[in-house]
């Protein structure tokens, strides 16, 4: 307990036993979990760099909303939160460098207003202005106070990248090493014409969300989401190395999330909100798991997170040996339930991926039996039930554009998303409501909840 923040780490498997020969492997659930104790828990300050697509496909209606969006964020900022705003086309542009929002939200209207869309789509040198606009330099000459403060890039587009860098890996090799210097990406994708590959591997490089609105009115809850998040961070820098006996059986480790690798044997971890857990599904083939034990542990995750203050502790757990039975007892033994659920849950994003590559290549009889595999996966999680329920429809329209979408905001969302302390497979969009936004299980990823059918 640290400041009454506590980090409970929790590593439980999907079966107490193993058994050789199985072909099998050995299920790990490692979960962070962050409890807070206070009912009103002490606000996260923050830094946010917000960038804003004015290439000529955001004319209109799409500029003045996220123009909106902007001001919106920035409402929802404290007076002594920090944020600068940067737009680009084919060349970005600071319209407003890092500053306090006490002294900026008079001026920021009419900033904003002198944004006209128009020229090409400089969608890595936009985000790469924002990400240096947090330098930690320029927020402490700026102010003191947000030392610790959480800092985001926040990048809105409604576009592919057609000027400067635009290849997906160089570019989140660079949102990666923000990241690793405390500074996370958030992506918004407006409409339907933005390059989703690109947007989700971002945010997964860069410790952030991946946001899209079908329609700009559905982006409000996604923003929701985003601040109420970021405002209730306990835990950030999230680092987890896994260590094994043998250093060769590291290659062998499986991470079933879509978290960065940050070293040979150590990953990235999204930020944990207050009363929030983040988990990490491993998987080990379970006949190298026998032979490990013959040493005391065959697993150890190594935890390294800064609190709110900045100070980073450090906590580590171990997988005990567990007991080898003969493939009758292993089959009759039982699962845990929630351990048996994630993965389920990182399998069908597995199997959303593939259907998204046919959904591209028009292969409708496979994207049906894929959704079918889908579906029988779902029989006792009511959520991705809903889930699969939304993606028939895609598929009856033939909406290969949409689907698309949906199938791979969905498999990030599955892989990666953090869970209330108390979720259960239970689902029901009403209770869901009655959480926080950033804990909510939405069926539909570019809608609000209001039209999620």
């Amino acid at each position: 307990m640290i400041n009454n923040q506590a980090l409970e780490v929790i590593l439980d498997t999907r079966k107490s036993v193993l058994a050789a020969h199985t072909g099998k492997t050995l299920d790990i659930l490692l979960r962070l979990r962050a409890r807070s104790e206070n009912t009103e828990p002490v606000r996260t300050p923050l830094a946010l760099a917000l960038v804003i697509d004015r290439s000529g496909s955001m004319t209109g209606r799409k500029l003045r909303e996220a123009k909106r969006c902007v001001l919106d964020l920035v409402k929802r900022l404290h007076d002594d939160d920090c944020f600068s705003v940067t737009a680009y086309d084919q060349v970005p542009q600071e319209i407003m460098s890092l500053v306090r929002v006490r002294e900026a939200r008079p001026l920021l209207q009419q900033a904003l207003s002198e944004i006209e869309a128009g020229g090409s789509t400089a969608l890595f040198d936009g985000w790469l202005m924002g990400a240096k606009s947090l330098e930690d330099q320029d927020l402490l000459e700026i102010n003191p106070l947000t030392q610790n403060a959480l800092k985001r890039v926040i990048l809105l587009t409604d576009g592919q990248a057609n000027v400067g860098l635009m290849a997906i890996e160089p570019i989140c090799e660079q949102v990666k090493e923000y990241a690793k210097r405390g500074i996370s990406t958030t992506t918004v994708g407006f409409g339907i014409d933005f390059n989703e590959e690109l947007l989700t591997a971002m945010a997964n490089s860069g410790q952030g969300n991946a946001w899209y609105g079908e329609r700009v009115e559905d982006l409000a809850e996604s923003f929701d989401a985003e601040m109420s998040y970021l405002s209730n961070v306990l835990w950030k820098d999230v680092r987890v190395a896994l260590v094994t006996p043998l250093s060769n059986a590291l290659e062998e480790v499986k991470v079933r999330n879509d978290y960065a690798q940050t070293g040979r044997r150590e990953w990235s971890l999204p930020a944990i909100a207050a009363n929030s857990e983040v988990w990490m599904a491993i998987s080990l083939e379970m006949n190298r798991v026998i032979q490990m034990q013959t040493t005391d542990t065959v697993l150890t995750c190594q935890i390294r997170a800064k609190n709110k203050d900045g100070l980073e502790h450090e906590f580590s757990i171990s997988l005990p040996k567990l007991p080898v039975v003969e493939m009758a007892e292993y089959r009759a033994a039982p699962e845990n339930e929630l351990v048996a659920r994630r993965f389920n849950e990182v399998e069908s994003a597995d199997i959303q991926r593939q259907a998204r590559a046919y959904v591209q290549d028009r292969n409708w009889t496979a994207v049906e039996r894929l959704i079918n595999q889908l579906q029988e996966r779902a029989t006792d999680n009511p959520w991705l039930m809903e889930t699969v329920s939304y993606l028939r429809k895609l598929l009856e329209q033939r909406d290969h554009v949409m689907m698309g979408k949906e199938l791979a905001y969905a498999s990030q969302s599955l892989r990666n998303r953090a869970s209330s302390l108390s979720e259960t497979a239970f689902y029901s969009a009403s209770q869901e409501s009655f959480k926080p936004a950033y804990l909510r299980r939405k069926v539909v990823k570019g809608r609000n909840s209001e039209s999620q059918s």
